[in-house]
């Protein structure tokens, strides 16, 4: 959101652009303001007094992400240099509004923060963390009955996870940039798009939603009692704060589980594994299940007696029992 000096506004507004409000206010994307500094000169931010940017941390990312075609205009990097230089020169108030800034320092400008009284902020909170190191083993643990949303960085993995839950009985919707070309949208998932963005709701018959960073910022998804809708939980398949910050933020409520990517994080054990009596040979399925190896060079595979104390130390009980003259395995959730 741009505000224009009154003393350029009658001179220059008829070459860059009209606006409503009588030249006063101007909405625009960070794509279209790169492109009109692309046109009319890096100097196109001093024709505002106040510069208003909503997730400024786009104008980092966004203008970090390279282009197929080498020819076209990088337009999101053309305003990160123009509102840089803004910034540096003085006659335009920069502010940016977030809250993920550390992609900011990024830009080597000179920032100050703005006090915020916390005290009437509402926080969306989580009932518990579950760090995971095997992305597998997450996915593992969501029940059929329950709503959530999983954050993945690329298209491959996306439809790939898709592909399991929906071999697992779930419906999930998956949802990616429109202008990537491999895996086009299919018209049942544009479809889904529109009344995600305009219900602010993933529609009822999906139970599960996979998206990555094209939605990390731009949608909103609220609970609603009117229909029954909630999410259970959300994986954020990521180990950088400002993108787990920002895709977990995308439900405008509180979940009872979050799950956290960490690469020395703990195990989750599926729940159809809890709670009963297993078998040495299932022992090793879940091992292998969960991708349980050792660290060395050949990857070996854990011992079940190496598994039990990695599950002893992720908060698990494994009990062994005997029947039928063998060692069982209960696992508990402690």
């Amino acid at each position: 959101m741009t505000t224009p000096h009154k003393t350029y506004a009658d001179n220059v507004s008829r070459h860059y652009f009209s606006v409503e409000n009588d030249g006063k206010l101007c909405i625009t994307t960070y794509a279209q303001f790169g492109y009109w500094c692309y046109r009319f000169g890096l100097n196109f931010p001093d024709y505002f007094e106040y510069i208003i940017c909503d997730e400024p941390q786009n104008l980092v990312n966004f203008s970090e992400i390279g282009q197929k075609d080498p020819e076209a205009i990088h337009t999101h990097k053309c305003a990160r240099i123009a509102i840089c230089r803004a910034v540096w020169v003085g006659l335009s108030y920069v502010i940016g509004i977030t809250a993920t800034p550390a992609p900011l320092t990024k830009l080597g400008i000179p920032m100050k923060d703005i006090p915020i009284d916390r005290t009437n902020l509402h926080h969306y909170v989580e009932k518990r963390a579950v760090p995971y190191a095997s992305f597998q083993s997450a996915l593992d643990s969501i029940q059929l009955g329950q709503r959530g949303g999983i954050y993945i960085k690329h298209v491959e993995p996306i439809i790939s996870a898709g592909d399991i839950l929906r071999a697992r009985g779930h419906n999930p919707l998956m949802l990616w940039s429109l202008k990537y070309e491999k895996h086009p949208l299919s018209k049942e998932q544009l479809d889904a798009r529109q009344f995600l963005i305009e219900e602010e709701r993933v529609p009822p018959e999906y139970d599960i939603f996979l998206f990555n960073a094209t939605a990390e910022t731009s949608i909103n998804i609220r609970p609603s009692r009117e229909y029954d809708f909630r999410w259970d939980f959300f994986i954020a398949h990521n180990t950088d704060e400002t993108v787990i910050t920002q895709s977990r933020g995308r439900y405008r409520g509180d979940l009872q589980t979050l799950y956290v990517y960490d690469k020395n994080g703990g195990v989750v054990v599926p729940a159809d594994c809890l709670n009963r009596a297993m078998s040495y040979k299932e022992m090793g399925q879940l091992r292998d299940r969960l991708k349980l190896k050792k660290n060395d060079k050949r990857g070996h595979p854990l011992s079940i007696d190496e598994m039990i104390v990695l599950l002893n130390n992720c908060g698990y009980n494994c009990e062994i029992g005997y029947a039928n003259r063998k060692n069982t395995y209960t696992i508990i959730k402690t």
